[in-house]
């Protein structure tokens, strides 16, 4: 028998569990829209914010017209699986963090927690999804608070990480199908299935002989087969837990299939592939193309939007979905190196969605080709009317021009003027 109801706003009271609202999740203050009642606050903003019909679950909550539950009851009601909150690791203050404090504790939390389970699987241990779901949340709730200040996380990530796991690509991967997600306005329960699908989505591996997924050069025709069975081999590591979403089971399957039927390992085409599993798909794609893999160098960010735009244009993968990865990512990626038509040398440190070849930038290096001791930073939407117009020429690779990025980043998130 159905456990839920749909009731008015007014009927609503602390001890019930929301299980929907009558407005999509991105026009509300609040991150999910399935949570048990237990501060009167919450009611007082739904109000505020338009909401007039209620989803209730009488099995996980109040029904209309029973007694207010005991603070005590409430959290056993409240089925919530996420672990204790990690203890603060600095000392507390009345200040709230910056946003780039923020994401750097939710990145360093999300990411301890999810080497966690990737131990316990390689060790033979079945997945425990259950504890993956708050990382998914975490992220999203941060990705939707502060982008910008998540994607350079990431990027500083990425720029400081020495050796890659299959924990560090889920978490990348992760982040970047949140990101796209948002941008798509997904449903929360899709996004759910997204984060954990792009968490996952390489576990096949770990049936795999283990120096197959770190191998610093090119695969052997024999290494390539066993590699295409990673997906397959998925489903026999995610077999071991109970409830798992299909919607998460398809997204890791597919995740190496393409619109024009070249991928693998079923050579499915058009029309048979999730759209959820094309976004996750170009968010690994992306992370793929500017990491080192199987022998080939990092591509630059920019060299890789542009090899997706190509994928995209040849069918590869869904073209408004690739549009939509391009407008999110920039044309010059967060962290990418420029050089600027004065022939200064630039670090793009914010995008312009509305100019995507005019992001905020960074100058690094004067025209005359010296560092500068203080760096500047431009809007190249809005540049100052006493200087020359400056556009961006080309992207350059900081290893050829022996520019350390991290440290001109660290100051993009933590800057006034970002």
């Amino acid at each position: 028998m159905d456990s839920t109801k749909r009731i008015s706003i007014d009927q609503l009271t602390v001890g019930m569990f929301i299980a929907g609202l009558d407005q999509p999740w991105y026009r509300t203050p609040f991150l999910l829209h399935k949570w048990l009642v237990t501060n009167p606050d919450d009611i007082v903003q739904l109000k505020r914010h338009g909401i007039h019909i209620v989803t209730i679950d009488t099995k996980r909550g109040l029904d209309v017209g029973a007694a207010p539950a005991p603070e005590s009851s409430a959290a056993v009601v409240e089925e919530q699986a996420s672990p204790a909150p990690a203890e603060p690791t600095t000392p507390q203050s009345n200040e709230p963090p910056s946003p780039a404090a923020a994401a750097a504790a939710v990145y360093r939390q999300a990411m301890e927690a999810v080497e966690r389970v990737f131990l316990d699987i390689e060790a033979g241990q079945p997945p425990k999804i259950v504890a993956l779901k708050p990382v998914v949340r975490d992220l999203l709730k941060q990705i939707i608070e502060q982008p910008e200040a998540m994607m350079i996380q990431f990027c500083l990530d990425k720029m400081r990480r020495f050796d890659g796991t299959l924990a560090n690509h889920g978490m990348d991967v992760c982040v970047l199908t949140l990101i796209l997600a948002v941008e798509n306005k997904c449903t929360e329960d899709e996004m759910e299935a997204l984060g954990l699908g792009a968490l996952m989505h390489d576990i096949g591996f770990v049936r795999l002989p283990r120096n197959l997924y770190r191998k610093t050069s090119a695969l052997t025709e024999q290494e390539q087969v066993l590699m295409r069975q990673h997906p397959q081999l998925a489903a026999s590591v995610l077999a071991q837990v109970d409830r798992v979403p299909e919607t998460v089971t398809r997204i890791i399957a597919e995740h190496h299939e393409f619109q024009d039927g070249t991928g693998f390992p079923k050579l499915v085409k058009a029309g048979a592939i999730s759209p959820l599993t094309q976004l996750m798909a170009l968010a690994d794609a992306y992370d793929d193309l500017v990491t080192t893999r199987y022998g080939r160098p990092p591509l630059l960010p920019h060299d890789a939007i542009r090899q997706l735009f190509v994928l995209g244009a040849k069918g590869r993968y869904d073209k408004t979905l690739v549009e939509v990865a391009i407008k999110v990512l920039g044309v010059y990626p967060l962290g990418s190196l420029i050089k600027l038509n004065t022939n200064e040398c630039a670090m793009v440190i914010g995008l312009n969605h509305e100019d995507r070849l005019r992001p905020r930038i960074r100058i690094i290096k004067g025209v005359d080709g010296e560092r500068q001791h203080q760096p500047v930073d431009i809007d190249l939407q809005h540049q100052p009317s006493d200087q020359p117009t400056r556009s961006i020429l080309r992207a350059l690779d900081p290893g050829t021009e022996h520019i350390d990025l991290p440290q001109y980043l660290d100051l993009a998130v933590g800057g006034a003027s970002v």
